[in-house]
């Protein structure tokens, strides 16, 4: 068992190893979070209220101020669809993070949970050791967050175009 902290940039390597197009280690106050972007999840997503990792269950964009400054880094990762197969590549990442000594390791995905088929209207989520809320569904301005870090991310026009996915593993 590893119990010494290793070099956060070990982890950008295991990234691309699991199949992510790109990772980098950011500084936590590249992360942008503003209140809009739950507004986006309240009034535009179908997710909204039926997914127990998306609002109004997931954390509150103040909340998420809150705990990122618990936070000095983060590992910044852009991959693709599948989304079942990147939410397992964050939780594997963050597992490495946490054995590699980032005790507070947290990983955030992207988009709605791809876990189950449907989340259960009452009761607690069915799988909550897998669980992780989206960057959105916590108020992080995910294209402004991508674009303070010298990535490329777009709005999609049109059915078809090729989809990336953001996610992040907060780190101390």
């Amino acid at each position: 068992m590893r119990t010494k902290i290793e070099p956060i940039s070990v982890l950008c390597d295991e990234a691309i190893r699991l199949g992510a197009t790109e990772a980098k280690i950011i500084p936590i106050d590249s992360v942008v979070v503003e209140p809009w972007v739950q507004l986006k999840c309240r009034f535009g997503c179908p997710h909204y209220g039926r997914s127990k990792t998306c609002p109004p269950f997931a954390p509150h964009y103040k909340e998420t101020k809150e705990i990122l400054g618990y936070y000095k880094y983060s590992l910044l990762v852009e991959g693709q669809p599948p989304g079942k197969d990147f939410k397992e590549m964050l939780l594997k990442l963050e597992l490495e993070a946490n054995i590699g000594g980032y005790h507070k390791a947290l990983a955030l995905g992207a988009g709605p949970c791809p876990l189950c088929t449907k989340c259960p209207e009452e009761g607690p989520c069915l799988l909550p050791y897998k669980a992780r809320p989206s960057m959105e569904a916590c108020g992080i301005d995910v294209f402004q967050t991508v674009r303070n870090n010298g990535l490329e991310v777009n709005f999609l026009e049109r059915k078809g175009e090729y989809v990336k996915y953001f996610g992040l593993i907060l780190l101390k």
